[in-house]
């Protein structure tokens, strides 16, 4: 399981920033960018590939509906968790799309999702997993994934993936 770090894609005076803050609002269901580090979506930009990433998340991520209640609940918890000091942006995103912040751990907790509690301990990476993710790992029904991640450059679209819906919604 990879993420990219952020600093070997910026400049010397690159600051992070995350997809979830302490004082982030309410997410918007309908939000394509909810989940999506604002980083990565820079970087696309900048390759004069954000269409394609858009479409991505909007008719693969979010399969041309909204976020579900669980996806919303795990970034309130999130936003808790950001709020106490227990976690801080790691300075790297998902490798997959919709490429959202990978958390660091600072201590040991838990986030509770769907009614289940995830538990962490200091150093953990701590990221959104999406329907797909969830889908191709069989058995991960809340949308987190608690894990030590490694570096990777390699950044793909979940269209990418072999279950996906290859073409809903025009992808070109």
């Amino acid at each position: 399981m990879y993420n990219l770090f952020k600093s070997l894609l910026g400049t010397a005076d690159f600051v992070s920033r995350a997809d979830t803050t302490a004082d982030s609002p309410d997410p918007d269901p309908n939000d394509v960018w909810a989940f999506t580090d604002p980083d990565a979506r820079d970087g696309y930009a900048r390759d004069g590939k954000q269409k394609r990433l858009e479409q991505d998340i909007r008719f693969e991520v979010m399969r041309a509906g909204g976020w579900q209640a669980d996806e919303l609940e795990f970034k309130s918890e999130i936003r808790r968790l950001l709020r106490e000091g227990v976690i801080r942006d790691k300075g790297a995103y998902w490798f997959r799309s919709p490429h959202p912040t990978v958390y660091r751990a600072e201590r040991d907790g838990g986030l509770s999702v769907a009614g289940k509690t995830v538990r962490f301990r200091a150093g953990d990476d701590i990221v959104f997993q999406c329907r797909m993710e969830r889908d191709e790992s069989r058995g991960d029904d809340v949308p987190v994934l608690v894990a030590r991640l490694q570096p990777t450059q390699d950044a793909k679209l979940c269209s990418d993936m072999s279950n996906a819906m290859k073409g809903m919604g025009g992808m070109e």
